[in-house]
């Protein structure tokens, strides 16, 4: 396969820099930011092997591309209609190895996006369910930013939790980020009017149940309140189409973007993969620690199509150990 480097000052650009020079068959192999005010990187590939307009293939090549493909998929529970979507794309990318037909396959029907590198035109709203990581996400978001000189304003609206407070102030403090309290959605348009246009600002909310309407709506006044862009929380391994309920009630909340949490302790993604296709969401990052300072991780195409190998490797481990399938 061969590999070349795009730089430009954000994903969009060097996305479209990958697609003019390499076409529609380009792989994205991985995205990486440069720093602050230094833009993106994008590393993709094309297959260089020659092609032969007169020769036959052997159909085995795609059996064997149908047969691993679906084994993984399968294993991670998603729906058929999903896994004949992925497979069908897969087996049009010519690649070297399979695994790379699968990531062509995710580049193809997901969005990715990236960490913010610099202050957004808008603030980033984090909802989700009581318990998904809202707040320890924003503290990785902070921990990101405080890394790369990016200044930071969080604003909490979760002022009624017993510590819910006290716990985003000591993150806030120990990263030495402005915090802001709003307890109204008067009260959080004012606070986001009021913060420097130089910074980044993340709001911190209430866990909400995404089939209680009247929450769901008392949340969207905030979000409309501060023009706010939602980005969901959600944990991976969840039941696949409880999972995607739950995508769908909080995109009513102008939600664009996904974080999914506790990647270090799932095996099955079918969820995620499920409630961000459904939902239409965009990956931004993924948590895959608990500690803060490394928890939060970039998300493309090829390291998400390596999130689901290992788990197949595994299982055919304990396959051959148990002698079940």
């Amino acid at each position: 396969m061969r590999l070349k480097h795009y730089i430009a000052e954000n994903l969009p650009d060097a996305m479209n820099q990958v697609r003019l020079d390499l076409g529609e068959d380009a792989i994205i192999l991985s995205t990486d930011e440069l720093g602050p005010g230094q833009g993106v990187r994008v590393t993709a590939g094309l297959d260089d092997e020659p092609v032969n307009d007169f020769s036959i293939s052997d159909p085995q090549d795609d059996v064997d591309i149908v047969d691993e493909i679906t084994e993984v998929l399968d294993f991670h529970r998603l729906p058929s209609e999903m896994i004949d979507m992925l497979v069908g794309h897969a087996m049009g990318i010519p690649a070297s190895e399979w695994h790379i037909s699968l990531a062509g396959a995710l580049d193809n029907n997901f969005h990715f996006g990236q960490i913010p590198s610099r202050a957004l035109t808008k603030p980033l709203m984090l909802v989700g369910s009581p318990g998904d990581g809202k707040t320890s996400t924003i503290a990785k978001l902070c921990a990101k930013a405080r890394l790369s000189d990016i200044p930071t304003t969080v604003i909490t609206i979760d002022a009624e939790k017993t510590g819910g407070v006290e716990q985003i102030a000591t993150f806030c403090h120990r990263l030495q980020i402005n915090l802001d309290i709003a307890e109204t959605p008067e009260k959080l348009a004012e606070c986001v009017n009021q913060a420097a246009s130089s910074h980044l600002l993340l709001i911190d909310t209430m866990g909400v149940n995404p089939f209680d309407d009247d929450a769901l709506n008392y949340l969207a006044e905030f979000a409309q309140s501060s023009n706010a862009v939602s980005t969901l929380i959600i944990p991976a391994g969840g039941d696949v189409y409880e999972t995607a309920d739950k995508a769908a009630a909080f995109k009513s909340l102008n939600t664009k973007y996904i974080i999914p949490t506790k990647l270090d302790m799932t095996r099955r993604f079918g969820g995620l993969l499920t409630a961000a296709h459904s939902a239409d969401l965009t990956f931004m990052a993924a948590g895959i620690s608990p500690h803060i300072a490394d928890g939060l991780s970039p998300i493309n195409p090829v390291s998400l199509a390596r999130l689901l190998l290992p788990t197949r490797l595994e299982s055919q481990q304990h396959s051959l150990a148990t002698g079940t399938r």
